[in-house]
């Protein structure tokens, strides 16, 4: 059974795993961060699940998705999503965005924010199908292409 929750400092192990499965997955759209992320030490990790909402997809006890929230007063950054390839079209990418649009709407945000790579199809249709519209607004990452900040009002 695929189940969502939020993690807590409790749930390094799980956070680290999960973000250096999707950096080695998709390190075209996630950065080529896996030994940065891999090097940093455990009150790194915490403090992350401290000042930012992580919220992870478990296959019974199987983490298998993942995706952050970053808290700001009026808008939220939605980054990091990713799903294990095997459960992707499933409506896992949704319910991880339900979730951290839940949490940003209770903390009095009034806009969830994300960008997207322009090569990034599927990614760009799922958000856009969720409600998050172009902005017009691109940055050219070096060696990476060009990302557009969707947005979305709550």
């Amino acid at each position: 059974m695929i189940s969502v929750r939020r993690l807590t400092p409790a749930d390094v192990p799980v956070l680290r795993d999960l973000r250096l499965r999707s950096l080695a997955d998709t390190p075209e759209n996630l950065g080529d961060l896996v030994a940065v992320e891999a090097a940093r030490p455990d009150a790194e990790w915490v403090d992350s699940l401290r000042e930012r909402v992580w919220f992870a997809g478990f296959d019974d006890d199987t983490p298998i998705a993942l995706v952050c929230g970053r808290p700001d007063p009026s808008e939220w950054l939605l980054y990091s999503m990713w799903v294990v390839p095997s459960a992707r079209g499933n409506g896992l990418a949704a319910r991880l965005v339900a979730e951290v649009r839940a949490a940003a709407v209770e903390n009095g945000a009034q806009a969830l924010v994300l960008q997207v790579f322009e090569d990034n199809l599927r990614a760009r249709r799922i958000y856009e199908r969720l409600g998050f519209l172009a902005t017009g607004v691109w940055e050219e990452v070096p060696g990476k292409g060009r990302r557009e900040l969707l947005r979305l009002a709550l």
